[in-house]
């Protein structure tokens, strides 16, 4: 069941507001699937995966959080809006695929959105450009 969606992501204006609504505020140190780790690793590495990244980054246009103004300066993290499970990806549940399941992160926003931990978003990604503004962050 999807509770998430990319459609209801990309309707928020705000930048901080789209933090908020992906903010999971899991706990550090968890690692994602445990002992099951190897599962996810395999499907990252998938031909079928890096396709599947490539058409998700065209699509966000390399922005954090599909934000127009943030753009990504370094590795883009694909994140699922909404968590896998190990069966979804032992079952190569359509979800995984799901265009609007998924977004482009970076990894600090990725770390504060599973830890739900504000300070690891820069700065300079909270300031909302505007017509007009000539200031560069």
């Amino acid at each position: 069941m999807i509770t998430k969606t990319y459609e209801e992501l990309i309707a928020i204006p705000r930048y901080k507001d789209r933090y908020e609504y992906l903010r999971i505020t899991g706990s550090v140190g968890l690692d994602t699937f445990g002992a099951d780790r190897l599962l996810n690793q395999i499907l990252y590495h998938s031909t079928e995966w890096k396709q599947f990244r490539n058409h998700v980054i065209v699509r966000d246009h390399g922005c954090d959080m599909a934000h127009p103004n943030v753009l990504i300066k370094g590795k883009i993290i694909i994140h699922h809006l909404n968590p896998l499970t190990v069966e979804q990806v032992k079952n190569r549940d359509p979800l995984i695929f799901d265009m609007n399941n998924v977004v482009c992160v970076s990894h600090q926003t990725h770390n504060a959105i599973h830890y739900g931990d504000e300070t690891q978003i820069r700065e300079e990604q909270l300031i909302e450009r505007r017509p007009g503004d000539t200031k560069l962050w």
